[in-house]
């Protein structure tokens, strides 16, 4: 079962019905106004805890680095691209293993535009075009690349982190560029929008989206209150009681930009060029198996592509009962590739 397939013509109906009550119509109408966040940075920049896309905005990240005086020089870099109502802490068990296990590997991880802790707080839960997010990624790309010019670069992508990692990639080979990653990880990729939804409902969904752009729903709303098994033993109801980077309520033509995503995803893995790993787990409850071996099949065998699966695991592999094991697996596949990083990757310069 996809986000998507959550979905139905009628309980969207009744949700936006519900929320034009609690506010004005007008207000479904007016495009939101988001200002520049205030810094005096006009060109892309990697300070300590926040980065400066190329838009002026400025947005959060986290590093996983080792500080031992005698770690050997870091080989590769992951940058992490956390999930649907996630944040770079996703990203902690995965850094913190790094730092114990492979300290020649780093990671850094950000937080996504409209989503974890995006400082523009009436932003999160939007976006406004999810070209935003693939500039934001290779901007970062291209910082800390600039910081480890001798480092493999590798992207990893969880749930949405996935489709912008999968897009963003498509993104650059049609600008004519060469997509500024070296190597890419896929985690619990939600690959198809198709189930049990019929096509004349899912336009239905779509002109109501089309609509209402920026009225906002809740996702629990829209799924009936079922529960959603994260991992063996959370539910994504269990995630935002706690989550204070949780956010209630998103914008439908964010939903319906992510369905969009979704639906080309067997496109993006096509375009796919270099080593690719794809991650997932037999209880997804986005994904089945057999949609996920659908989607890994289109990536050209040439790129050199592995496929690692958990049939007890669930959607947040790198949290669930199995999580040493997933994380030992993913650290066992990076230390392995070839050290040979692109040089002089320049992309908004």
């Amino acid at each position: 079962m996809s986000i998507f397939s959550l979905f139905s013509l009628a309980t969207l109906a009744r949700a936006v019905v519900m929320s034009l009550f609690c506010c004005l119509c007008i207000s479904c109408f007016r495009a939101p106004d988001y200002t520049l966040v205030s810094h005096t940075y006009t060109q892309p920049r990697l300070g300590e805890r926040s980065f400066t896309s190329y838009d002026r905005q400025s947005f959060p990240y986290r590093k996983f680095l080792s500080s031992h005086n005698n770690a050997p020089p870091l080989r590769t870099v992951v940058i992490g691209i956390h999930g649907f109502c996630g944040a770079s802490i996703d990203y902690e068990n995965l850094g913190h293993w790094l730092v114990q296990h492979q300290p020649e590997i780093g990671l850094y991880a950000y937080d996504v535009r409209g989503q974890g802790f995006d400082p523009l707080v009436e932003r999160r839960g939007d976006i406004d075009n999810p070209q935003h997010w693939y500039r934001d990624l290779a901007t970062f790309t291209e910082l800390v690349r600039r910081r480890h010019p001798d480092s493999n670069i590798v992207w990893q992508g969880e749930s949405m982190g996935a489709l912008i990692l999968a897009h963003t990639y498509r993104y650059e080979l049609a600008q004519g560029r060469t997509p500024p990653c070296d190597a890419i990880v896929i985690t619990s990729p939600v690959v198809t929008t198709g189930n049990g939804l019929a096509p004349w409902k899912k336009e239905g969904v779509r002109l109501i989206a089309r609509a209402f752009p920026y009225q906002r729903v809740s996702i629990d709303t829209l799924a009936g209150n079922q529960k959603i098994a994260m991992t063996e033993t959370s539910t994504h109801q269990d995630q935002s009681d706690v989550n204070s980077w949780n956010i209630e309520r998103h914008t439908l033509r964010l939903l319906f930009s992510l369905g969009n995503l979704i639906d080309e995803m067997p496109e993006c893995a096509q375009s796919f060029q270099v080593p690719t790993l794809v991650v997932h787990g037999g209880k997804d409850f986005f994904s089945t198996p057999q949609q996920v071996d659908s989607f890994y099949q289109r990536i050209p065998s040439s790129s050199g592509k592995n496929r690692l699966f958990y049939p007890s695991g669930h959607h947040l592999l790198m949290y669930d009962a199995h999580k040493e094991q997933v994380l030992a697996d993913i650290t066992q596949w990076l230390a392995q590739l070839p050290a040979s990083p692109q040089q002089g990757v320049g992309i908004y310069k």
